[in-house]
């Protein structure tokens, strides 16, 4: 998914929103709930692949703005927060990853370059992509040059210290697979934050 593409969807929840708002001072929660949106739509219209009846997919979605604060975190077939599900049935433990999701794609993202949790993971693996030469492997050059980068921040529970990983305090955490994307504002490529989805098969999550 390209910054390009990941700007027409902003646009569009723009759109919708009826607001033309710069973003210049981050996420709003507004504008976060609108991400969310657009993840409830998309959700209403994948087939799960996990779950049997040709059903959709039940995910938590997470908006992180630029700095990696947690701007919302919401079950996508209720609406429903970790602290009051509303009865969803979307897996509880999807809920640490899709924050962490979120926080992977914009922590390995800039205003240059759109990294996917997708394409972190891949750089992380000994069989990704480039030389598999032995002196090369591990380098800018070879496979892994990320090799154990997982390791390197830790999940945090949501009921962890004070002020941790709460509403608008920041969660690290790495995941090294698909679901994280990282979102810029429309017109520019101004690094705004990231989504992150879990709940699902990894390409219905990034989906």
């Amino acid at each position: 998914m390209t910054k390009l593409m990941l700007g027409f969807c902003l646009a569009s929840l723009i759109a919708l929103l009826g607001t033309a708002t710069a973003f210049a001072q981050g996420l709003t929660h507004a504008q976060a709930a609108a991400i969310f949106d657009g993840c409830q739509t998309a959700a209403g219209e994948v087939v799960s692949a996990v779950r049997p009846g040709g059903v959709h997919v039940k995910q938590w979605c997470a908006v992180v703005d630029r700095e990696g604060n947690l701007r919302l975190i919401e079950a996508t077939d209720t609406g429903g927060t970790p602290q009051n599900p509303a009865g969803s049935d979307a897996w509880r433990g999807s809920i640490e990853i899709a924050i962490a999701k979120a926080y992977t794609a914009v922590a390995f993202s800039s205003s240059e370059e759109a990294l996917t949790s997708r394409t972190v993971g891949l750089l992380t693996r000994q069989d990704g992509p480039g030389s598999t030469t032995s002196p090369d492997i591990g380098t800018d050059a070879g496979v892994a040059p990320l090799w154990g980068l997982g390791n390197t921040n830790p999940f945090r529970p949501l009921n962890g210290g004070p002020g941790d990983d709460s509403v608008g305090k920041q969660h690290r955490g790495i995941v090294t697979f698909a679901g994280g994307v990282p979102v810029y504002q429309c017109g520019s490529s101004t690094l705004l934050g990231a989504v992150g989805s879990s709940g699902d098969g990894v390409d219905q999550d990034e989906m």
